[in-house]
């Protein structure tokens, strides 16, 4: 079972929203899908994803 099905769907978005604003920075591509983001979610192991949600929300970044 991968990471990203065991998330509450409103910390997936967050997540997403997260990392879609850090691809398009890194990238300077302006899209990249859901799928592919899921991929990156799974590939940077739990703490990162925890981390980075938690670091999101109290910068105000996320709801």
């Amino acid at each position: 079972m991968s990471f990203c099905s065991e998330l509450r769907h409103e910390d997936l978005m967050r997540l997403r929203k997260v990392l879609r604003q850090m691809f398009k920075v890194r990238t300077k591509r302006h899209e990249v899908s859901d799928w592919e983001l899921d991929r990156w979610i799974e590939s940077i192991g739990p703490k990162v994803r925890e981390k980075t949600v938690k670091q999101a929300v109290d910068r105000g970044l996320v709801e």
